[in-house]
C-alpha cells in the first residue's frame, strides 16, 4: 500500500495527475474501442442493407400481359404480338439489358425449370407451424479488411479495365563538388503497380409459386443474402493477395507455436506468448530498417493466434506486455507491439506446420490494393414463361498485392 502521508505535496499532486491522464487514457480507449466496434457491426450489413433498399425502391407490382393474341410463329417470324412482348419487357426492367423478341425467337426459348441448377427447397419455411418474424442469416466470416487497403484507386466507366499507382525511385545521395566543378545530372527510375478490374457476378432464382407458399419473407431474405456474401468475398480475396505474396520481410519463429495456449506459470514462462512477440518485434523493426524504411501498422492474426497474446503470465504480468497488448471489451486483440490487430477468422488458424503463415505485418499505406469500378449492384428480371423472377448482383472489383516490401510474414521454422 502506498505511503501517502510520507510523500511531498509535489509528489502526491504529480501522482494525482498521473492517475487523471490514466484515467483519461484508459476512457478514450474504450470511446476508440467502441466506435470501432460500431463501424465493423455497420460494415457487416452495409451491403445487404443496401440491396434490399435498392429492391425496395425497384420492385413495383409487376406487368402482366392481357389480351394478346395468340398466333403461330415461325422462325424469324414475330407475328402480331412482337409489338406487346417487347412492351412488357421495357415495362420489366429493361435498363439492364433485356433480350428482344425476335433476338429470342432467333436463338431459341429456353423451355426447362428457369432454377435448374439453383433451385432453392422451401420445405423447411412452408407453413406447417406458427413462425416468428426473425430469420437467421448463416454466420459470415469478415472483418472489414477492405478498410487497410491502399485508399483512392476506383476506377471510372470508359477508363478501361486497369488502375495503375505511378512511383518514383530514389535519387542517389548528393555529390560533393569542387570550386567551380559542374554537377553532373541524376536520373531517377519510373515504375507502375497495377491492379485490373474483373467482372464478379452472385444470381439466384425466386419462383413467385414458393412466395404463394412461403411469404414475401422469402424473397427479402434471399435478397438479404446475396448481399451479405459480397463482404466475405472482398475479405477473402484481400487476405489471400497478402497471403500468397512473396513478401519483403519474412520472420521465422524460434520454435513452431505449440497452440496451447492458457493463463498460467510465473512471469515469463509462456514460451508460446515470448516466441510470437519476439518474432513480430523483429519483424517490425526489419521493415522500419535500412535505405527504404516502411511504417508497419496492421498485424493480421486468426482468433487462434490472437489467443496467445492474451494469455499473459500471472501472478505479475510484465509491465511492458500490459501495456504493448490491448484487448478491448468483446475480448480481441486490438493492439500488439504497438501495431492495430484485426482477428480475422479466414486467417490462417494456429498450427504447427513447417512454414505456415501464422501472422502477417503490413504497411496499409502501400501493400494491397482493392478498386471498385462498380459495387455489387442488384438487378432484376422477371421470367413471366417461368413465372420466376432472376437476381443479379454485380460488381467490377480489382484487387492485388503491391509494393511487397510492405508485406511481412510470421513463419513456422
Amino acid at each position: 500500500m502506498t505511503d501517502y502521508d510520507n510523500m511531498s505535496l509535489e509528489e502526491l499532486q504529480k501522482l494525482s495527475e498521473s492517475r487523471k491522464k490514466a484515467q483519461l487514457v484508459e476512457a478514450l480507449n474504450k470511446e476508440d474501442e467502441e466506435m470501432k466496434r460500431a463501424e465493423l457491426e455497420s460494415h457487416d450489413n452495409e451491403v445487404a442493407e443496401k440491396a434490399v433498399r435498392e429492391y425496395l425502391e425497384k420492385n413495383p407490382p409487376q406487368p402482366k400481359i392481357t389480351n394478346v393474341e395468340a398466333t403461330t410463329v415461325g422462325k424469324n417470324e414475330p407475328g402480331k404480338h412482337e409489338a406487346a412482348f417487347n412492351a412488357y419487357l421495357k415495362r420489366s426492367k429493361s435498363d439492364v439489358g433485356y433480350v428482344d423478341y425476335a433476338e429470342s425467337i432467333l436463338n431459341g426459348f429456353d423451355f426447362s425449370n428457369s432454377d435448374s441448377g439453383c433451385d432453392t427447397d422451401v420445405g423447411d419455411w412452408s407453413p406447417a407451424d406458427t413462425y416468428v418474424s426473425m430469420v437467421w442469416h448463416a454466420m459470415y466470416c469478415e472483418a472489414n479488411l477492405l478498410s487497410i487497403a491502399v485508399p483512392g484507386l476506383d476506377i471510372n466507366k470508359g477508363d478501361g479495365l486497369t488502375v495503375q499507382i505511378r512511383a518514383i525511385g530514389k535519387f542517389s545521395a548528393p555529390s560533393e563538388l569542387a570550386a567551380c566543378e559542374c554537377a553532373s545530372c541524376a536520373s531517377n527510375t519510373l515504375s507502375t503497380y497495377s491492379l485490373t478490374l474483373k467482372q464478379y457476378n452472385l444470381e439466384t432464382i425466386v419462383c413467385e409459386k414458393d412466395i404463394w407458399d412461403v411469404g414475401e419473407i422469402y424473397r427479402q431474405k434471399m435478397i438479404e443474402s446475396l448481399g451479405k456474401r459480397w463482404a466475405q468475398f472482398f475479405d477473402a480475396t484481400i487476405y489471400s493477395e497478402l497471403e500468397t505474396a512473396s513478401p519483403g520481410t519474412t520472420e521465422t519463429l524460434s520454435s513452431a507455436l505449440s497452440c496451447s495456449a492458457e493463463v498460467g506459470g510465473s512471469c515469463c514462462t509462456d514460451s508460446d506468448f515470448m516466441n510470437l512477440y519476439n518474432a513480430i518485434q523483429n519483424l517490425v523493426a526489419s521493415m522500419r530498417e535500412g535505405a527504404a524504411p516502411y511504417d508497419p501498422d496492421y498485424l493480421i492474426i486468426s482468433p487462434t493466434v490472437a489467443r496467445i497474446l492474451k494469455s499473459a503470465q500471472t501472478p505479475q504480468v510484465p509491465a511492458w506486455a500490459e501495456r504493448e497488448v490491448v484487448i478491448d471489451g468483446s475480448g480481441r486483440v486490438t493492439k500488439a507491439a504497438g501495431l492495430n490487430v484485426i482477428e480475422f477468422c479466414g486467417a490462417n488458424s494456429c498450427a504447427t506446420t513447417s512454414s505456415e503463415v501464422m501472422a502477417i505485418v503490413i504497411d496499409s499505406s502501400r501493400a494491397v490494393g482493392a478498386a471498385f469500378g462498380q459495387r455489387p449492384t442488384m438487378y432484376e428480371f422477371f421470367q413471366s414463361n417461368c413465372n420466376s423472377t432472376r437476381y443479379d448482383m454485380w460488381c467490377f472489383f480489382a484487387c492485388a498485392e503491391l509494393d511487397t516490401g510492405a508485406i511481412g510474414h510470421i513463419v513456422n521454422p
